[in-house]
């Protein structure tokens, strides 16, 4: 066999090594754990959000009707803006965490859980009582909130962009525009 041919068949081959060997790592490298759970709440049994801000005492609350449409749960019982709503069920049947801060937190008070900055509440059909979620202070960076159920112990991460959703749904709440007609 001519020299040539068997070096050039010998880079191929370790090339053909190489490329194997680096693709082979790259994806038995370092494995990314999912981000952990708080809650998990399948959304077709959620039939009632109520979201509380204790400052500056506002509530909201929002109630499945009997045709499966979301309504305002106060004097009106109006339904919903979906333009608004969509999605929302969805976002509050369960985040995952950007991490478990710890299992068990001796102060709440330092992660602003004694006096929640926000809480959830979700009713859940076949569940007998509520689920509360209770959102504390913010990180320093003001990235993240701590968060934890209110019967749980682990107190973990949220992204503040999810807290702003529920705030915002609160603070300008998804009533249908009433449109005004022009009578000339």
């Amino acid at each position: 066999m001519n020299f040539k041919a068997t070096l050039v068949l010998a880079g191929i081959l370790i090339l053909l090594a190489g490329a194997v060997y680096y693709f082979h790592l790259t994806e038995s490298g370092p494995k990314q754990e999912n981000p952990p759970e708080i809650w998990s709440v399948d959304e077709a049994k959620i039939n009632h959000i109520t979201i509380l801000l204790p400052l500056p005492k506002k509530r909201i609350a929002f109630f499945q009707d009997k045709d499966e449409r979301w309504r305002f749960d106060d004097q009106t019982k109006q339904e919903v803006d979906l333009k608004r709503w969509g999605g929302i069920v969805i976002l509050v049947s369960g985040p995952k965490s950007k991490r478990l801060i710890a299992e068990k937190v001796g102060n709440l008070a330092e992660f602003g859980l004694t006096n929640p900055q926000l809480i959830v509440i979700l009713g859940v059909k076949g569940r007998k009582d509520p689920l509360e979620i209770l959102f504390g202070g913010q990180t320093p960076g003001e990235d993240h909130y701590y968060v934890k159920l209110k019967h749980s112990t682990p107190v973990y991460l949220v992204h503040s962009s999810y807290v702003d959703v529920l705030r915002r749904l609160v603070l300008e709440p998804p009533r249908p525009v009433v449109k005004k007609m022009n009578v000339q």
